[in-house]
């Protein structure tokens, strides 16, 4: 009787190590883990996009730990979600296009980044200088549209800036307070 008890505890012993060493694995992993969750944004500035022309530049700095962290990041456009949602089906649907550019700011001069719309990912071609994006819906979260403008790969540290132009009439983003941000690409599996 003795040794089946002992052989009980032994086990109780064993599965309550094994649940405790558990427990603390996954709080070290939780206080590791500097991550919130929400991309870090490096720059963001408001753009209206119902009319042609409208423009707007946010200058950032990347730093050799946005390269080693995220390796490519993206302009990106949010805006709040549609109730009849024939904006995001306007993006989904290649119809809104804009220019983007991304220069690297170095000693005065802008040296221009290839940057890469959903599309150009896709097929492997890379645009620089002024490249026409078509817009691409990757997602939305409780309240936002999130929009690829165009990824790019930093390709050091050091202050960079990107331009953004709308090139035709928009009437569906009338009255839609829309956000350029430059911030670590969307997860695509990598």
């Amino acid at each position: 009787m003795d040794a089946e008890r002992e052989s009980r505890m032994k086990r109780r012993l064993s599965k309550t190590f094994t649940l405790a060493a558990l427990a603390i694995g996954l709080a070290l992993q939780a206080a590791c883990s500097s991550s919130s969750g929400l991309p870090e944004v490096l720059a963001s500035a408001p753009l209206t996009m119902d009319k042609a022309g409208a423009t707007t530049s946010v200058d950032f700095t990347v730093t050799e730990a946005h390269i080693a962290k995220y390796r490519r990041l993206m302009v990106a456009l949010n805006f709040p979600k549609t109730n009849d949602r024939k904006l995001e089906d306007a993006i989904r649907n290649k119809k809104v296009s804009m220019e983007v550019e991304v220069v690297q700011i170095h000693d005065g001069q802008s040296i221009p980044i290839a940057t890469q719309d959903y599309d150009a990912n896709r097929d492997g071609s890379r645009h620089i200088g002024n490249a026409i994006a078509n817009l691409n819906l990757y997602g939305a979260d409780a309240d936002s549209s999130l929009v690829l403008i165009a990824g790019f790969y930093p390709p050091k540290p050091g202050s960079y800036r990107a331009t953004v132009k709308t090139i035709e009439d928009q009437p569906l983003f009338e009255g839609v307070d829309s956000i350029i941000k430059v911030e670590q690409y969307y997860n695509t599996g990598e």
